[in-house]
C-alpha cells in the first residue's frame, strides 16, 4: 500500500526518547520509547510491499537542529522497518512566512507527493502554526482528487514547568476525528443552515 506521512520537525536541540501513552483507545500504544510520536503509531503497521513516502517539514530558523532531528526520525522509522517496506524521505524547508506566493509554493510541494488511493498520516506536533493548516488542507486535497484515505492525524501533548517537561505529561492525541469533522463540513450539501445542523446532530449520534 502507498502511504504518505507528513511530519513537522522539532526545531530545538536535545530531543529525547520517551514512552508516549495514547490518550484513548483509538490507537495501539507502543510499549517502547521513541523520539517522534508518529513512529510509535507506525511501529507495528509497516508491512512488506508498502511504499512509504515521508515528508519532513522544517523551518529555516532552526535548520541546524532540524537536520539533526530529521536524521533521528529517519533512523528511528528505518529501525521499525523489519518487514522490508520501501521508504523514501523528503525534507522540505520553509520560512516563517506570511506571503501568498510562499504558501502556494509549499502547498504544491505537499500535494505533489500523493498517489491514487494512498493512505495519509500526519504528525503536527512541532513547527510553526501555519504548517498544520497547510498539511490538513493538503490531505483533504488528496482525499478529494486522489481518492486517498486517512490513517491518523496525531499531536503530542506536552506540559512544561520552568521550561522542563513535566514527567508523565506527554501523551498522543488522535486528532483524526477532528480532521473528519472538518472534512464533513467541507463536503456536506444542505439547503439551509437548519438542515446542516440536523445532519451534524445525526453525525454526532453515530
Amino acid at each position: 500500500m502507498d502511504k504518505v506521512i507528513f511530519v513537522t520537525l522539532m526545531m530545538a536541540d536535545k530531543m529525547e526518547k520517551r514512552h508516549f501513552p495514547v490518550e484513548n483507545d483509538s490507537l495501539t500504544e507502543y510499549s517502547g520509547e521513541t523520539y517522534y510520536a508518529i513512529n510509535s503509531v507506525l511501529s507495528n503497521s509497516i508491512e512488506k510491499g508498502d511504499n512509504i513516502k515521508v515528508v519532513l517539514l522544517e523551518t529555516n530558523a532552526g535548520a541546524q537542529a532540524g537536520k539533526k532531528n530529521a536524521q533521528l526520525f529517519i533512523d528511528e522509522l528505518n529501525s521499525f522497518n523489519t518487514a522490508g517496506a520501501n521508504i523514501s524521505y523528503e525534507i522540505i524547508t520553509s520560512e516563517f512566512i506570511n506571503d501568498k506566493a510562499k504558501y502556494k509554493e509549499l502547498y504544491k510541494k505537499l500535494v505533489s507527493n500523493f498517489s491514487e488511493g494512498a493512505e495519509l498520516y500526519a504528525d503536527i506536533t512541532f513547527g510553526i502554526k501555519t504548517l498544520p493548516i497547510l498539511i490538513l488542507n493538503a490531505m483533504q486535497f488528496g482525499e478529494k482528487f486522489f481518492d486517498c484515505t486517512i490513517g491518523n492525524v496525531i499531536y503530542l501533548k506536552t506540559e512544561f514547568k520552568d521550561g522542563v517537561i513535566v514527567d508523565g505529561s506527554q501523551c498522543i492525541f488522535d486528532l483524526t476525528p477532528l480532521y473528519m469533522l472538518s472534512t464533513f463540513t467541507n463536503n456536506i450539501e444542505c439547503s439551509s443552515g437548519e438542515r446542516a445542523i440536523a445532519a451534524l446532530d445525526a453525525l454526532f449520534e453515530e
